[in-house]
């Protein structure tokens, strides 16, 4: 059924580069991942300076947020759906290029909010909702980057969106879904309708929850395409991720209105521009002769 439509097979593994042995070359996978963050950043940035709100502490509380978020990812991605390969090589915790896991990078993200928060004395909800409303634009290239590699296969299938042949290695087993390329299509949609509801001065606290909102239902949904996970109790650990990230979205949601942030610490506020300074009265009546 609808054959035809299927998403041919490729696999972009590394760009060549002119002098470098074969395979050594550009990591296609690597510069998506690493386009998201750098526009991710800047389009947090560029809100957050459109707010008022000073850049170096934006800028500090990314560099909290994505460290610790990229360490964690990779951590709990391993101890979630592989504990056998923890328990038997636990050195595996050390190589974070093998696997992330998106649910692990926000729950350790929120992690390094909190460190932020910690160190500086400072409230987190105002700048995680920068950092949220630029995640979209972050998340469509990292799925780009996920979708070029295939690495996150789904069950077979007919529906029209699926690869085929899928490829194990070099066995080809598909049809099959790509839910890299699902994950694209959502952020692709999430991207310009939350330029479109910046629209309006939103209160601190509403882009969290939205993001929570909008993918956890999402995910959920998706996690029951995923081929041979780990499951426990037939949920798999995505799906009890998707169930608390609900949760916290719609309380973050329902905060950002009844309990709305009305005043910024004034270490979060750019200086405001010191006026020029204005010539003496003497000058003026001299300027004043002259014309």
């Amino acid at each position: 059924m609808f054959s035809w439509l299927f998403i041919p097979w490729f696999k972009f593994e590394t760009i060549p580069i002119p002098g470098i042995p074969e395979g050594y070359g550009l990591h296609v996978f690597g510069l998506l991942v690493a386009t998201g963050v750098m526009l991710g950043i800047r389009v947090t940035e560029n809100r957050a300076r459109r707010l008022g709100l000073r850049a170096e502490v934006i800028s500090d509380f990314i560099g909290h947020v994505v460290i610790i978020g990229f360490i964690g990812s990779h951590v709990f991605d391993r101890i979630a759906y592989y504990p056998e390969r923890v328990l038997k090589e636990p050195w595996d915790l050390l190589m974070p290029w093998r696997s992330l896991s998106s649910f692990g990078g926000f729950l350790f993200a929120v992690v390094g909010a909190f460190v932020w928060k910690y160190r500086r004395k400072l409230d987190l909800t105002i700048p995680l909702d920068q950092v949220a409303f630029g995640m979209p634009v972050g998340w469509f290239f990292g799925r780009m980057g996920c979708f070029s590699v295939h690495d996150h296969p789904g069950k077979i299938t007919d529906f029209f969106l699926a690869v085929n042949p899928y490829h194990y290695g070099d066995l080809p087993v598909g049809p099959r879904h790509d839910l890299g390329l699902y994950e694209v299509i959502w952020a692709a949609c999430m991207i310009p309708l939350f330029f479109f509801l910046d629209r309006k001065p939103r209160p601190y606290g509403y882009f969290i929850g939205m993001i929570a909102l909008l993918y956890s239902p999402y995910r959920f949904m998706l996690d029951f395409l995923r081929d041979a996970d780990a499951t426990y109790f037939g949920l798999t650990p995505g799906h009890y991720s998707s169930i608390l990230s609900m949760i916290m979205g719609a309380y973050m949601l329902w905060r950002a209105y009844n309990r709305p942030i009305t005043t910024v610490p004034p270490a979060m506020l750019e200086a405001p521009s010191e006026a020029p300074p204005q010539p003496s009265k003497s000058k003026r009546a001299k300027a004043a002769r002259a014309r």
